[in-house]
């Protein structure tokens, strides 16, 4: 700091000025210079001025480039446990530790927010689901497996797979990056039919895809829901698993002989 001299004495006299654009580290400058450090030395010739920057730290919090994937991850942890409708954007907002009202720079209301988590659901579906359609086995196989690959992402993505399916996502233009993913999901699925189904027709392939989808679906869903481990008498989780899987695959397979 310097030294200002007055009346013989010396003494600190440091002033303060705001910056005032983003040249001379103004509130815009991405370094946050916030304030300069302006101070005086009297001399024979006047006052010298001069300055040099205060550094403020960062504020710590969510920027443009990681608050979406934030909110994504907080809607995730609510629907571990909790159903679809408990979910409200202010609690995400909460969760994530922002105002209420940062969400909507990202995401127009909750729909829109639930549709790019299913969207992400139905991406994930189709990585994994790929590798078992591209698997070097016979049709029966590759349907069994795909079905014993649904299920079992089905118990490991829960919170995606409780938005995947939801009837408020129904319109098509809105929400049509969801929907285009969900079409790229059955076709999977349709591909390995024509490997089984080489002479059906595409409208009859596209009905065992989505008979056989429905089966799985439901499956799924009673068991995320707790009862198929609520019925006295029944196998073992894993066991009915392992039979659906078979089952849906002969369903399909016996129809493509009819």
């Amino acid at each position: 700091m310097a030294r200002v001299v007055a009346g013989g004495r010396r003494r600190e006299r440091p002033l303060l000025r705001q910056a005032s654009s983003p040249s001379d580290g103004g509130p815009h400058a991405r370094c946050r210079t916030a304030r300069r450090l302006v101070v005086g030395q009297r001399g024979a010739h006047g006052v010298i001025r001069m300055t040099r920057p205060l550094k403020v730290p960062a504020k710590a919090g969510y920027h443009h480039a990681n608050l979406r994937r934030a909110l994504l991850d907080a809607a995730i942890n609510h629907l571990r446990d909790a159903p679809v409708a408990t979910l409200t954007v202010k609690q995400l907002a909460r969760d994530a530790k922002v105002s209420p009202g940062a969400p909507y720079h990202h995401f127009k209301d909750r729909q829109e927010l639930l549709a790019a988590l299913a969207t992400e659901g139905f991406e994930r579906w189709i990585a994994s689901a790929s590798t078992v359609a591209a698997a070097p086995e016979t049709p029966s196989n590759k349907l069994a497996n795909l079905a014993r690959a649904w299920l079992a992402f089905a118990a490991e993505h829960t919170p995606h797979y409780r938005v995947m399916f939801l009837s408020e996502l129904a319109d098509r233009q809105r929400f049509a990056t969801m929907h285009a993913a969900a079409a790229q999901a059955l076709e999977l699925l349709v591909g390995v039919l024509r490997e089984a189904m080489p002479d059906a027709a595409d409208g009859r392939r596209a009905e065992r895809a989505v008979i056989a989808w429905s089966t799985l679906h439901g499956f799924a869903s009673l068991r995320m829901n707790g009862v198929l481990g609520n019925i006295p008498g029944v196998p073992e989780l894993e066991a009915l698993e392992d039979a659906a899987a078979a089952s849906m695959a002969r369903l399909v397979l016996d129809a493509a002989d009819s």
